[in-house]
């Protein structure tokens, strides 16, 4: 079990490094095409690549983000019938829109590995002004799905080994639907409910 907890440590402090990157990739992009629109406007001319850099960074944050969501998870999901469910009900619903999840990232990313290597095998770059090589920012929108699949391996793993010594709440508390109160206390202490949770024995 210790290693199962390790293993979701390193993966919540890797996410979460992710969002802090990404937010200043963001930003950055924010800046140089404001920076380049101003340009435009007050001497009529253009820094260039601001749009092409942008759509880059985009990319490959949202592949990083993916990630992030399910540890804090905030992706929507639809409780219509789930919380009037018990808990083994639940639980088995949960793994079940897990291991969905996991052929969806896998796939994803057995594509996007695809996409880069045609890029490296002939030495793709963009038909702009920059001539980016292509594998360089689909080398890290490729990592993002890769991450995005093995977080949801080790969230399998670990359920898992909590079924096997019957802790359904802990399960629950992992990869179930947040309550309102979980909600309201991720908003106040700004933190992810899967990098506590998962250490707290049934």
């Amino acid at each position: 079990m210790h290693t199962a907890r390790s293993s979701m440590g390193a993966i919540s402090a890797i996410a979460k490094a992710s969002t802090w990157v990404g937010g200043f990739a963001l930003l950055t992009c924010a800046l140089l095409i404001g920076i380049d629109l101003i340009l435009r406007k007050a001497l009529g001319i253009s820094m260039g690549g601001a749009d092409e850099i942008a759509g880059y960074v985009l990319a490959i944050t949202s592949a990083w983000a993916f990630p992030v969501t399910l540890l804090k998870r905030a992706h929507i999901r639809v409780d219509i019938l789930y919380t009037r469910l018990g808990l083994r009900p639940r639980v088995a619903l949960d793994l079940f829109a897990l291991a969905c999840m996991l052929v969806l990232a896998s796939t994803l990313a057995y594509h996007a590995w695809n996409v880069l290597w045609d890029s490296i095998e002939y030495r793709s770059v963009s038909n702009t002004p920059l001539q980016v090589p292509q594998w360089l920012p689909q080398s890290l929108w490729f990592a993002g799905y890769v991450f995005f699949a093995l977080t949801l391996s080790s969230l399998v793993v670990t359920c898992t080994r909590h079924l096997l010594h019957g802790r359904w709440h802990a399960v629950s508390k992992l990869i179930g639907i947040n309550s309102v109160e979980e909600d309201i206390q991720q908003e106040r202490y700004h933190g992810s409910p899967a990098a506590g949770t998962e250490q707290k024995p049934c």
